[in-house]
């Protein structure tokens, strides 16, 4: 198994150790990372501009079937382009009231070997 490499936590925090900043370890960075890309909107990052489910968005859209269906199409093909590196083992997004939106997201960390879920409610507030 290859060895795990930290990345920064966010909001950063200083500490005497490890160049001055407290580190996250590979489960909390890829946590981070597909949060990111699910509540991003499009446009919304600087120079690439397709990042990004821009799940919010939904919100405003009225509850169908359909849409929870393009919500669970986007989120695997925003995650497969911008994280290769995870595996999707299932994925649930719908709305739970006019201004709620529920998304739980079962994933493997592919060269770990670490399966996680991420489970958001996303408001408009």
């Amino acid at each position: 198994m290859p060895k795990e490499t930290p990345g920064l936590i966010f909001p950063l925090e200083f500490t005497d150790e490890n160049a001055g900043y407290k580190l996250a370890d590979l489960k909390e960075t890829v946590r981070f990372n597909l949060k990111n890309i699910i509540l991003t909107n499009p446009g919304e990052r600087v120079m690439i501009p397709d990042f990004g489910v821009g799940i919010r968005q939904a919100l405003f859209e009225f509850s169908t079937a359909d849409l929870s269906a393009d919500m669970i199409g986007l989120i695997q093909e925003q995650i497969s382009f911008y994280a290769p590196y995870v595996t999707i083992l299932d994925v649930f997004a719908k709305p739970i009231s006019e201004q709620k939106i529920f998304v739980s997201l079962q994933y493997e960390i592919d060269f770990a070997q670490i399966v996680d879920t991420l489970d958001l409610e996303i408001s408009n507030i």
